[in-house]
């Protein structure tokens, strides 16, 4: 048998790295940023979607998506879906146009360590060696969306560590969304 491709293997994006201290591939302590649908039950009547950056990797079509996004247990949504897409980017201005067949929708997970993840179409557009694109979490009007409250938790490779004015090290984190792009 031969060895597996080592490009093949390697992701489009990933910040998931495991902590040995928590075995968990992303900071499920740290908090995050609220995915919600309209019908949330934190701020009814408003929605907030969250999208991170990445540089990608390889060229290819991606296959599966996947984010640190849990159900948020302060507030539990009668949502438990989110969308989970590929968008292009507008050069400082964020998220620009989704990335044909780049898109799906998953069940978000219920307990923190988990993912949120969804395999996308085969047949999907590729992606460009070095080229900017954004991981994006959005909701839409189905029952299974609009109710979603959820917190996509960050990075473990954004955290931080300081000491001010000598008075000990402690950590943060920088609140970078974790997920990764296969």
């Amino acid at each position: 048998m031969a060895a597996p491709d080592q490009a093949q293997a390697a992701p489009f994006f990933s910040n998931l790295t495991t902590d040995p201290c928590t075995t968990c591939n992303y900071d499920s302590a740290a908090g995050g940023y609220f995915v919600w649908g309209v019908n949330n039950c934190t701020t009814p009547g408003t929605s907030q979607w969250i999208a991170v950056p990445f540089v990608s990797g390889k060229t290819g079509i991606p296959k599966t998506l996947s984010a640190a996004i849990v159900q948020d247990t302060g507030c539990v949504g009668t949502g438990t879906k989110v969308t989970l897409s590929v968008y292009t980017d507008a050069c400082g201005l964020g998220p620009a146009v989704l990335v044909p067949g780049d898109t799906g929708t998953g069940t978000v997970a219920a307990a923190p360590c988990l993912l949120t993840k969804v395999t996308i179409r085969t047949g999907g557009t590729s992606l460009t060696l070095g080229t900017k694109y954004w991981l994006v979490a959005t909701t839409d009007a189905s029952a299974t969306q609009n109710g979603l409250n959820a917190v996509w938790y960050a990075s473990n490779g954004s955290q931080i560590g300081g000491n001010v004015a000598a008075g000990g090290w402690f950590q943060f984190n920088g609140n970078v969304p974790a997920g990764s792009v296969n």
